[in-house]
């Protein structure tokens, strides 16, 4: 049975005690006891020569409230319904993509593009995975091996916590984890939604928790300049107002741009393939679209109302999804590459050469 991973101080990477600094304090360098059963914290990286003899592993009451204390630097970090919590709430991404997708490589997975990469990716891998703004989960990541849910919604890492080992709030520039970790980090329409200022550190961070010869895999959004796309960055305000701010995708590069972060960090690249280029679902085309953009263009108001009709049902949405799934095959390969609005990256982390 594998050893659940272990969890640190996001910012010294030191070793975490249960029930804070005071007299009560104990060590768990050992074994904490969540709402899932036990997992360990990392000891510290920084060792504390006057420290005295480890104690036995504290034990938490299930599902309980508590406090985990960085021995070293003394920051405390809350411990809410087993799940810690290694930074604060935010309110914008809680209870947002909070719906657990239970699929394991079955035929949705095989009609969708995006899906269709993690199921050829992830087949044969086994080790620890990590999942980035995990949401409520993938269970085909289970498949692999024991799994690491990291989100910043707390309701959807409860949801998540039902097919995964072991979940925390945590964001991606301070992860909660010695280096080389995971045998797997994964992400799925994440890395679009971080800032410009914090990329390096993000993909930095993503290369320090893989181990050596470990494949990191992602869907990542892409800035597309694909004619519709060129058209809306046209109105910066409706621009903002309905492409960047619902969902968040403040942090959207070009294709050469993204992949160059992967390829900077001496990652080596198994698939690089840019997807979507100049098509996308009739939901995304009424989401963007289906508002004061109508006014601004006579052809981008018609395929507003054209996609529009076309989601009036849900069978009737599902059947032109289906059809615009065999295009978007079609375009990936005719399209230019700029057109694409996301990367489908696979990278390995080289083998340490002694």
């Amino acid at each position: 049975m594998s050893q659940p991973v272990r969890f640190c101080c996001p910012k010294c990477r030191g070793e975490l005690l249960a029930g804070g600094r005071g007299p009560g304090a104990q060590e768990l360098g050992r074994t904490f006891v969540g709402a899932t059963g036990s997992r360990p914290l990392a000891p510290s990286i920084i060792p504390d020569p006057t420290s005295e003899p480890a104690k036995p592993p504290a034990i938490l009451p299930a599902a309980s409230d508590s406090v985990l204390c960085c021995r070293h630097c003394a920051i405390e970090f809350p411990v809410a319904q087993g799940a810690p919590n290694f930074t604060g709430e935010d309110s914008f991404y809680e209870g947002k993509w909070a719906e657990t997708d239970f699929t394991e490589g079955g035929l949705r997975n095989f009609l969708v593009k995006k899906e269709r990469f993690f199921v050829r990716h992830t087949r044969g891998l086994r080790g620890t995975v990590l999942d980035l703004g995990c949401g409520g989960g993938w269970k085909l990541y289970t498949q692999i091996g024991p799994v690491v849910g990291l989100d910043l919604s707390l309701s959807s890492l409860l949801r998540a916590r039902r097919i995964y080992a072991q979940v925390a709030r945590a964001t991606l520039t301070e992860l909660p984890f010695e280096d080389a970790t995971f045998d797997c980090v994964v992400s799925c329409d994440v890395l679009g939604h971080v800032e410009m200022g914090d990329k390096s550190r993000t993909f930095a961070e993503i290369y320090r928790v893989l181990k050596p010869g470990g494949r990191t895999i992602h869907y990542v959004e892409i800035e597309s300049r694909d004619p519709l796309m060129r058209f809306a960055r046209g109105y910066p305000e409706l621009y903002r107002k309905y492409i960047i701010d619902p969902d968040g995708h403040v942090g959207m590069e070009d294709v050469p741009g993204t992949i160059r972060r992967f390829r900077d960090l001496g990652l080596r690249p198994i698939e690089e393939k840019a997807v979507y280029r100049g098509l996308t679902y009739a939901g995304r085309l009424v989401k963007y679209f289906d508002n004061e953009y109508r006014e601004k263009s006579t052809p981008v108001s018609a395929l507003a109302s054209v996609s529009k009709a076309l989601c009036s049902s849900k069978a009737l949405e599902a059947a032109a999804n289906l059809g615009i799934a065999g295009l978007i095959e079609v375009g990936d390969i005719f399209f230019p590459s700029d057109w694409a609005g996301g990367l489908l990256a696979c990278y390995e982390k080289r083998q340490e050469v002694l």
